[in-house]
């Protein structure tokens, strides 16, 4: 049974990984921010919409699922 955790929680970390690369990019709206004046736009809550919402979503989940995966396999690991 351990055995088959580990595997589990190495797959989990390859699916957060690829699902973090496939995410948007925010790295360009914060370059337009320091270029221009619009200090407001910073501060403004932007939903994600479509598939960046349901990328962050489960990413969110399977994030969830490893720390706990991991903390279950530390104690596992103990005994």
């Amino acid at each position: 049974m351990y055995s088959i955790l580990v595997y589990l929680l190495i797959i989990i970390s390859l699916v957060i990984i690829a699902l973090i690369l496939l995410q948007p990019s925010r790295q360009q709206d914060t370059l337009s921010l320091l270029s221009t004046d619009k200090s407001n736009t910073l501060f403004e809550t932007q939903k994600p919409r479509g598939m960046s919402y349901v990328l962050q979503y489960v990413t969110a989940i399977l994030g969830i699922a490893w720390l706990i995966l991991g903390l279950v396999l530390m104690t596992l690991g103990s005994h």
